[in-house]
């Protein structure tokens, strides 16, 4: 039995560690996401502040010592920020550290600079500065970071590299160095704790992956640049094991923790487009990595350009097929608009001449009445039902009439308003204002305004036909719980939902796809209300479809 413990455990452990952390709410890190964005100015703003007050402090020192210290803080600050500025601060510690002829810290800024330009593409440039550092004037504390250096550089390399041999070879390099590197840096250094973790994830060991994360992530502050870092991290654990929420959450976390710092360089940023653009969200997908194009172009990254960019054209052939779908819908809905009016002209030729029919037929028993008077008894039974079935033909008349008159207005009315969006599209289309135009399309306002016009519409006909329904419905519900018309004297989305039941759509689904709501919510509006019900709530729709009836004339 125990020989089979151990596996057991190991395999529910990355289960306990997911089940430990809550699922997280995606629409308000999305929010906050956003919101961020939209105040990124404010950002960047506050790390320009920073750096101008540390430029004042280096105008006003005196020794090289402090000069060198506010230097590399100014590097700090561009790091994340501008690459080419905090390179030119580097530079500055350089020349200062020649001047004060100490080689420990020249060999500091030649590994920093090294570690610059692999960063952003310019390994040719990193290797001539690493070409530079003197390895026996290496103190204890820069041997790791050259190490470092020397492995960033071979594994960027063998990353970007179409080459197989040439893959082969930068791979071998950057083993060789990450392990000189891992043996002399600090165990708890952030870059020891995401090079473990990655070898870790790598050889599927994902429970101790998550234990080494969790340990990391409590020695960083919670939105801190570090803290951006070891999010990402996260996300590529659950990522690992297609946990879908908690993973977006993280990168989301990350991607919120560098636009609040003012960094430049937005990897989280652009994973997280690339994903929102895997599911199907290509709005939020085509803001996120706007702004991670703008934020590269200032920061100085040909590789986060280089992945932009494929995104970016993904973006915009997904754009054109929708607006080409878009098109074609509305082709399809003028088409059938036109087939629907003919149809009801048809319909409303036929019930004139079943109505000329049922007169006909009324004065014939008439006259066979007069004629006829041993069935008097008889036909007296059969007028009674007549009169009942001419009742109820002249409601079902007038209600088409009254639809049928508003239903060719509308039709008329969305035709006119097809043919200017088209010719408005046109000209957009000839004067090339595509922004302009993926505006217009892109918002939903022009449906929600027409979608308020048909409910309008709709409101105004009823309520001409069955201007007693609402106090007739109200009279059926509790004290409390009566629904009046709105304002602007129309009816709310519960009144709304028994007046279509009260012209004869009683089905949820149809009510759902009129009002534009899902099936449920239709469900639980009728449910609530039959729950207001003074009595019966069982017949309460059957008492609905009469309301009105008894004042009709």
């Amino acid at each position: 039995m125990k020989q089979y413990l151990l596996p057991l455990l190991l395999l529910l452990a990355p289960l306990c560690v997911r089940a430990a952390e809550p699922l997280h709410n995606l629409d308000s890190i999305y929010a906050c996401l956003d919101e961020a964005i939209d105040n990124s100015s404010f950002y960047v703003a506050r790390k320009e502040k920073s750096i101008a007050q540390l430029k004042q402090q280096l105008q006003r020192a005196v020794s090289n010592e402090l000069k060198y210290a506010i230097c590399y803080q100014l590097y700090e600050e561009y790091r994340p920020f501008e690459n080419y500025s905090a390179m030119d601060w580097l530079m500055r510690c350089e020349q200062i550290a020649a001047q004060m002829n100490d080689a420990r810290r020249r060999n500091r800024c030649n590994i920093l600079l090294s570690l610059c330009c692999s960063n952003t593409g310019l390994y040719d440039e990193a290797q001539e500065y690493l070409q530079l550092v003197d390895q026996n004037l290496l103190g204890p504390d820069d041997v790791g970071e050259y190490f470092h250096a020397c492995y960033n550089r071979n594994n960027e390399l063998a990353y970007y590299t179409s080459v197989a041999a040439l893959k082969r070879h930068y791979r071998a390099e950057a083993d060789k160095f990450e392990q000189l590197m891992l043996a002399h840096i600090s165990p708890h250094s952030d870059l020891s704790y995401r090079t473990r973790e990655l070898h870790l994830m790598n050889q599927g060991d994902h429970a101790a992956s998550m234990r080494l994360n969790t340990e990391w992530l409590k020695t960083v502050r919670k939105g801190s640049h570090r803290y951006a870092m070891v999010a990402l991290y996260r996300y590529l654990e659950y990522k690992a094991v297609n946990d879908t929420t908690r993973m977006m959450y993280w990168l989301a976390e990350s991607a919120l923790a560098d636009v609040r710092n003012g960094v430049m360089d937005q990897g989280s940023m652009w994973e997280i487009s690339n994903q929102l653009m895997l599911q199907g969200d290509v709005d939020r997908s085509y803001r996120y990595i706007s702004f991670t194009s703008e934020s590269a172009n200032r920061f100085g990254s040909r590789q986060r350009r280089w992945q932009i960019s494929p995104l970016l054209a993904d973006i915009a052939n997904r754009y054109k097929q929708e607006n080409e779908r878009k098109t074609r819908l509305v082709m399809v809905a003028a088409l059938f608009s036109a087939v629907l009016a003919l149809l009801l002209l048809v319909s409303v030729f036929y019930v004139n001449s079943q109505r000329k029919k049922l007169a006909l037929a009324g004065r014939k028993l008439k006259h066979s009445n007069a004629q006829l008077s041993e069935i008097n008894s008889r036909l007296s039974e059969l007028n009674r039902q007549l009169a009942s079935s001419n009742l109820k033909l002249g409601e079902s008349n007038r209600v088409k009439e009254e639809y049928i008159g508003r239903f060719m207005s509308l039709c008329s009315l969305y035709v006119d308003k097809i043919e200017s969006f088209r010719r408005k599209v046109n000209k957009m289309m000839k004067n090339r204002q595509y922004d302009e135009l993926f505006r217009e399309t892109r918002s939903t306002t022009l449906k929600e305004r027409e979608l308020d016009e048909l409910y309008n519409n709709f409101d105004d006909a009823f309520l001409h036909l069955f201007p007693t329904f609402v106090e007739e419905f109200n009279a059926l519900l509790l004290p409390q719980q009566q629904i009046q018309l709105t304002d602007d004297g129309h009816m709310p989305v519960s009144l709304r939902i028994f007046a279509l039941i009260r012209v004869g759509i009683e089905d949820s689904s149809k009510i759902a796809e009129f009002l534009h709501y899902s099936v449920n919510t239709i469900y639980n509006y009728r449910a609530r209300v039959k729950n207001w019900a003074v009595a019966d709530r069982d017949n309460f729709e059957r008492k609905v479809k009469k309301l009105g009836t008894q004042n009709r004339t």
